[in-house]
């Protein structure tokens, strides 16, 4: 292979690696969960259902009272949180519930799922990151 051929498809690797975009917490997620569950799985104790709460990631990888990972690291598919949000709308496991008032959009779900996949690292509060 020549020389230029292996820099062209050198490059067009980075690009297509610099294409996934790695998803973060604070931006990405956060958002999302902040609108859609943390009224229900946050750090209000007494608004807290299911013993699940998202909001921390020391909390947020435990099993809930259903006995099941709300987030499995590296696996949306066996991940809780995932089979919830994606249930037809008259389920009545459907998270967030219909009642609620809350949703979370097609797209939502989706960089959800992904962020599970790529491994849902959390993030500090924002308030309590160094700026880059």
């Amino acid at each position: 292979m020549k020389f230029s051929h292996l820099f062209l498809f050198f490059g067009l690797c980075v690009s297509l690696a610099q294409g996934e975009k790695r998803l973060e917490f604070n931006r990405d997620i956060r958002p999302i969960l902040s609108n859609a569950c943390f009224h229900c799985h946050g750090p209000d104790e007494k608004e807290r259902f299911g013993g699940l709460r998202l909001d921390l990631e020391s909390h947020a990888f435990k099993p809930a009272k259903s006995g099941f990972p709300a987030i499995v690291k590296g696996d949306a598919e066996e991940s809780e949180l995932i089979a919830r949000i994606f249930l037809p709308d008259n389920d009545e496991d459907l998270m967030p519930p219909l009642d609620s008032g809350k949703s979370i959009t097609k797209e939502q779900k989706e960089i959800l799922r992904k962020w599970i996949d790529q491994g849902a690292e959390y993030q500090g509060h924002w308030a309590f990151i160094t700026p880059e």
